[in-house]
Parts: C-alpha cells; structure tokens; sequence
C-alpha cells in the first residue's frame, strides 16, 4: 500500500473513533445549552489529496457519513452532509486556490499551503459543514434561528479543535 492510503486510512481510523467514542460523549454548555457540537470527521474530507477523482471523493463522503450513521442513529444526516461537502470540496478548493497554483498529488494541510491557507480553508469548509448538518437537522428553515444559534458554537469549538490537530498531527516543518 502506498503511504498516502496508509496515511489517510489511519486518519479516517483515528478522527472516525475519536467522533464516535469520544466527542460524541461530550457535552458543553449543559442541559439547558445543548447546542454544541464538535465534529473531528470533517477534517478526514478536508485532508484528501487534491486529485482524489470527483465519483471517489462523493463515495467516500458517502461512505464516511453512512458509518457515523449507523453508530448515531442519526438517519442519514451524516451521509447527506458529507457527500455534500464531497461534492462541493472541489469548488471551494478552486476559490481558495493560491495565485501559483497546487501542488500535484498533495493534500490541502498547513503543512502543504501554509497556515493562511489552511485557516481560510477550514474556516469556509467547516462553516458549511456546520450550517449543513444543523439545517439538515431542522428539515426546514423555519427554524433558521436555531439552526443558526447551532452552527454558531459548534463551527467555533469544531474550529478550535482542527487548529489544534493541525498542530499536532500537522506540524510545519
């Protein structure tokens, strides 16, 4: 196997598990603030190579999304939200592209692009994801307002929590 499969098979092990056991288990803000939510899965979509082929990136979105559904019981939320953000990865990796271009066969981390990129990447990305899911949640924008109060702090904790990854996992060199 080669060492980006290896690499991004062990990060869909580790950021999988670590949503399911671990920050799905947590709870900030409460009972009576129940809004927040720290999603780590996204950065696995986020994280692969540039030239992932379109059809595979949506299979894997799809793929990632059907497993945390079936350990949530969340009826197809995950799925939709990450074949959603599978399918437009493309187009926003176009609007962020820096002016000499990408590097071929690299992923989109700091490391690659640098800490400004990467902050402007996971900031839009995670952004939509949140906005995505949460609207997926409501099922109508009715609920606008608390679609909005919970994308809010979970896109800002979310956030956080990738930063700090990209620190660890991801240290510039």
């Amino acid at each position: 196997m080669s060492s980006i499969l290896l690499r991004n098979l062990f990060r869909f092990i580790f950021l999988m598990s670590l949503q399911i056991l671990v920050l799905a288990k947590v709870h900030i803000g409460g009972a009576e603030f129940n809004y927040i939510t720290i999603f780590a899965y996204p950065l696995f979509l986020m994280s692969l190579p540039l030239n992932t082929p379109p059809v595979l990136m949506l299979l894997i979105g799809f793929l990632t999304g059907l497993t945390l559904d079936s350990f949530f019981d969340s009826m197809g939320m995950h799925a939709a939200t990450c074949v959603f953000m599978a399918f437009i990865r493309r187009w926003m990796l176009n609007v962020l592209e820096p002016a000499g271009g990408y590097k071929e066969g690299v992923s989109p981390t700091k490391r690659n692009f640098g800490f400004l990129f990467f902050v402007k990447y996971a900031c839009f990305f995670m952004f939509l994801h949140t906005l995505f899911f949460f609207s997926v949640e409501a099922y109508t924008f009715v609920y606008w307002r608390q679609i909005l109060a919970k994308t809010a702090p979970s896109f800002g904790v979310s956030f956080l929590f990738i930063m700090i990854y990209s620190f660890i996992f991801d240290p510039a060199e």
